[in-house]
């Protein structure tokens, strides 16, 4: 059996492919491209696999209930993404009605929302700066005298407590382990009072601000040492 065309055009494809990487210029997806594609394929492969499942369970329920037609698998497609916008359409509908029940009580977080953690003192970004600023040159007036290591926390007493106190409540956190002095790592960040973006003091003596789930992913790193 001689092989059908789109198998030869397939093989000569992905021999030219090969080729072309020995010297010459190969143009591929960036990463953010590649990932998106990734993401597709994987809905697209999903989409699939439930609407043959959903066949197979209309077609095995159709035996037992006569009054069931049969279901075809473009019709099974159908009904899968019919029922798709329904609970989109449905969690929008359940989503608006919350944020109008409790107007600003919901802050998004990545690419979902969540409850504010009975929410901040009312510190203008300024504000949170400069008394970041100030727990700094305590740290490093510490540091001097200390031989370079940041002092035990909040409760250890070498430096003033009520420079640790974020606004009216809550602590800064102080990261065990990091030096003040160099690098790039997170020394102290703000409490969760602050919301969704927080600043750090970085070990490096910068002040930054950082989404909080980057901020995890930097903290876990450090702690994983």
């Amino acid at each position: 059996m001689k092989p059908s065309r789109t198998v030869v055009a397939l093989v000569l494809w992905f021999v030219a492919a090969g080729n072309a990487m020995a010297g010459m210029t190969v143009v591929t997806l960036t990463d953010v491209a590649a990932a998106r594609i990734d993401a597709l394929s994987f809905f697209l492969v999903t989409y699939l696999v439930i609407s043959w499942v959903v066949k197979l369970i209309w077609n095995q329920l159709a035996k037992s209930f006569e009054s069931l037609p049969k279901l075809k698998y473009r019709q099974a497609l159908s009904v899968v993404f019919v029922t798709g916008l329904l609970f989109y359409v449905v969690l929008t509908m359940i989503s608006g009605a919350r944020e109008l029940l409790t107007p600003g009580a919901w802050e998004k977080q990545g690419t979902g929302y969540r409850l504010r953690n009975g929410e901040t003192t009312g510190l203008s970004k300024e504000e949170r700066k400069k008394a970041m600023a100030k727990l700094k040159e305590a740290i490093w007036e510490y540091a001097k005298t200390s031989g370079g290591k940041a002092p035990s926390g909040p409760f250890g007493g070498e430096i003033p407590a009520e420079l640790w106190t974020y606004g009216d409540g809550g602590l800064y956190a102080l990261v065990p382990g990091v030096k003040p002095g160099g690098g790039r790592e997170v020394l102290v960040y703000e409490p969760s009072l602050a919301g969704g973006r927080r600043f750090v003091l970085l070990a490096d003596g910068s002040i930054e601000d950082r989404a909080e789930g980057d901020l995890k992913r930097e903290l876990d790193r450090i702690m994983e040492r």
